[in-house]
This record gives structure tokens, C-alpha cells and sequence, in this order.
């Protein structure tokens, strides 16, 4: 990405992320959250294995239609380092099972551009620089109440494989940003076998939801949707 990329990508992300992309753009909470944004998109895409990808609009390349990110971080297990350590569990003991994780981040789509194919695009791409690269995985956190998001990676590959009930946050109240905590999902996909992407749960919450689909029990349908993100049709 180059400097300008930063700045329109950070622009999309805030927009969709913290107002779900009904914000006035001359808010200066907004600018502000946005300026932030982009330095933070800068130190963190910049480094060796770490990308920002984003789709600018072919009439107006100051516009970002969706963006998302790629950094490498430590890892003990499912939790990030840096998480473990301010838990008070960092130490001698964990050195030896620290591996790096390429982490997706900052993915968003605007949206005038959603349901057009965009964040499936971007996941395929920042997919391709973590093999690239030499890893044979790509995880993503996302937060646990956005069941439409983890619909999405379920269907492209992703499993869970952790969580974190108390991760720091940002939220917006009454246009005004602050910090909170809220419950996350750590999510996996293999580059390199598709078989263990397979979300046997998902399967077999699909097989019952048809049976009883076919019995009329249209509402259980719904609620798996609305709760799990398990979109059947």
C-alpha cells in the first residue's frame, strides 16, 4: 500500500467499523479516530511479512471500496503474546511455545460496496502473501457478537480455535470513542490442507437444520442464522 492507500483505507475501516458507514465525515471524532487509524495501519503493515491490501474505486482512487491487513505476531497457542504477558502469564515457561501468527486486521468494506465480492477478494489476497511467505496459515480475531462476519469465514475456510472474553477495545457512544473490553473469536484456516478446514459443527448443525426444515421448523432455520452465522441457503 502506499501513503495515500493508508489514509482512504483507514478512512473506510472507521467508517464501517465504529458507524457502520453512516457517519458525517466533517465529525472530528471521526477525524480524529480516522488519523489514528492510519499511523496505527502504517506501523504495523509496514514490516517484514505484514501488507495492507485495499480496492480503490476506479473513478475516484481516493475512495477505498474495502481494505484488510496481514501482520505477523507472537503467539502462545490461540493468544497473543503481548495479551498473555499483561495477563500475568508471560515468563521462562512460555518461551519455548511462542510461534508466529500472520493475523488478518482492519477488514471493511464500504457501504455503497458491500455484497459485491470485495472482502472475499481481500481474504483471498492477504491469503496468498501469508503463503507467500511461508506460512501455511492465516488466522483472524473478530469479535464474537458479529455473527455475519464469522458466516463469512466459516464459509472460506475458517475455524475456531480460541477466544479471549476480556479483549481491549474501542467503541463509539454518543460520538464520542472509548475503551472497553469485549469477548473475541480466534479463527484459523489452513493453506495447505483443506481437509482440516472442515467445521464438522457447522455440518452437522446444517443436516439437523435441513431435516427439520423439511418438518416446517422454518424458526430454528432463523435462529441458527441470526445466532451462528450458518447461512443454509
Amino acid at each position: 500500500a502506499k501513503g495515500g492507500d493508508y489514509n482512504a483505507a483507514a478512512a473506510t475501516f472507521v467508517n464501517s467499523f465504529f458507524y457502520d458507514g453512516n457517519v458525517d465525515t466533517r465529525d472530528v471524532e471521526y477525524k480524529g479516530l480516522t488519523r489514528a487509524c492510519s499511523s496505527d495501519m502504517k506501523k504495523r503493515y509496514a514490516g517484514d511479512g505484514n501488507a495492507l491490501v485495499v480496492i480503490l474505486d476506479e473513478d475516484d482512487s481516493r475512495e477505498c471500496l474495502a481494505c484488510g491487513g496481514v501482520e505477523v505476531r507472537k503467539y502462545v497457542g490461540a493468544v497473543d503474546y503481548e495479551s498473555y504477558v499483561k495477563s500475568g502469564r508471560g515468563g521462562m515457561d512460555v518461551e519455548g511455545k511462542i510461534i508466529e501468527r500472520p493475523i488478518v486486521a482492519n477488514l471493511a468494506t464500504a457501504r455503497a460496496a458491500r455484497r459485491k465480492g470485495y472482502g472475499k477478494a481481500i481474504m483471498g489476497a492477504l491469503e496468498d502473501i501469508c503463503a507467500e511467505n511461508g506460512f501455511d496459515e492465516c488466522c483472524l480475531v473478530v469479535e464474537a457478537r458479529n455473527k455475519r462476519a464469522q458466516g463469512l469465514y466459516r464459509k472460506l475456510g475458517y475455524k475456531v480455535i480460541g477466544s479471549d472474553a476480556k479483549a481491549a477495545a474501542l467503541e463509539v457512544v454518543d460520538g464520542r470513542s472509548r475503551e472497553t473490553t469485549t469477548k473475541t473469536i480466534v479463527m484459523r484456516k489452513s493453506l495447505t490442507n483443506p481437509g482440516a478446514n472442515v467445521d464438522t459443527v457447522t455440518i452437522g448443525a446444517a443436516v439437523l437444520a435441513l431435516a427439520l426444515l423439511s418438518a416446517g421448523q422454518q424458526a430454528l432455520v432463523d435462529a441458527l442464522y441470526v445466532n451462528f452465522g450458518i447461512d443454509l441457503f
